[in-house]
């Protein structure tokens, strides 16, 4: 009697310990393939966590603010509208050959980024397991994990509705990237108070452009005196003010560093009615295009892009024509 107790205690301590396992372990394998990757509700996604093969990863977040990324800057919202997308329309294209699954499995085990999908909670709905895209780009090699239910135990080619090319580009880890390229903004145009201008090598193109809380402009020269000038080329003029995006940051230490020491072209100062300030400096590229038509003048710079540091440290290609009624003279303005 005392031994059938014994194995009976053994037994349900092993059942125990397996049901403990089961909850508790790594995702297994499943005996069936999981091919329900699409999101339909993708209002419902609150944060995205991508990682690389090379411990690079991005977590995108949703706030009340707007989607924010790693925590630290507002994030792109077209670059992760087209993430949404993807996880709303991605659709399989067919399964991997069962002959080509272990060397497919091999691959995107070595080159593949892990997504992670959070539609509330701590644990996400779903992971994707998204590797390389197939050899004529019109799919991409991709398995599905869920989360207290386990892995796929077969890979899957996807597509998309509208879309032909690889969808594994959209979930790239260059934080660069991710990150929104708009830093300067106004929620209304009156919530600027001014825009300042100086020409160091030449101070008398250097101007103040003043907004009071009704709307109204008023235009100091270089010395502070006032200066007659157009209303609409004024006006015109800190349109550009709205919102100012950079084109990319310049991760170069050694030309930064260079540059810095060097008088910069022009200074702009965007001031808010707040107090918060927001200062630009802009030095002009050498021009590297086509040379002009015999007898007329080599442009001395780059008519398209510039360089700029925003704020106080971070070095970016600025698109000149964005900018550009700002960054003329103060005689421009004259009526």
């Amino acid at each position: 009697m005392n031994r059938r107790i014994l194995l009976l205690v053994v037994l349900l301590a092993l059942g125990g310990l397996a049901w403990w396992l089961s909850r508790n372990s790594a995702p297994t394998t499943l005996d069936r393939p999981l091919s329900d990757f699409a999101v339909p509700d993708t209002a419902s996604v609150d944060r995205i966590f991508i990682a690389d093969q090379h411990g690079r990863t991005i977590d995108l977040k949703r706030t009340p603010q707007g989607w924010i990324v790693n925590d630290l800057y507002p994030a792109k919202e077209f670059d992760v509208n087209l993430l949404l997308r993807t996880f709303k329309r991605v659709e399989v294209k067919s399964p991997v050959p069962k002959a080509a699954e272990a060397k497919m499995l091999r691959v995107m085990g070595s080159v593949g980024k892990k997504v992670e999908i959070y539609q509330g909670g701590d644990k996400p709905s779903k992971i994707w397991i998204v590797g390389h895209g197939t050899k004529d780009h019109f799919g991409t090699y991709a398995l599905l994990e869920k989360p207290g239910e386990g892995r796929s135990n077969a890979p899957f080619i996807l597509g998309m509705t509208g879309f032909t090319g690889i969808l594994s580009t959209r979930f790239h880890t260059d934080l660069d990237i991710w990150r929104s390229s708009a830093f300067f903004k106004l929620d209304e145009m009156r919530d600027l108070a001014s825009v300042k201008l100086e020409t160091p090598l030449a101070p008398a193109n250097s101007y103040t452009i003043q907004q009071n809380p009704a709307g109204r402009f008023s235009l100091l020269d270089h010395r502070g005196q006032p200066y007659r000038f157009d209303t609409v080329l004024v006006h015109g003029a800190v349109l550009a003010t709205k919102q100012i995006n950079y084109e990319e940051i310049q991760r170069e230490p050694v030309y930064r560093d260079s540059l810095v020491k060097t008088t910069p072209n022009q200074i702009l100062t965007l001031t808010k009615r707040t107090g918060e300030a927001t200062t630009l400096k802009f030095w002009y590229l050498p021009y590297k295009g086509e040379e002009p038509p015999f007898g007329s003048p080599r442009p001395l710079f780059d008519p398209l892009r510039m360089d700029a540091v925003i704020q106080d440290t971070l070095l970016v290609v600025m698109q000149r024509a964005a900018l550009e009624r700002m960054l003329q003279p103060i005689s421009n303005f004259r009526p």
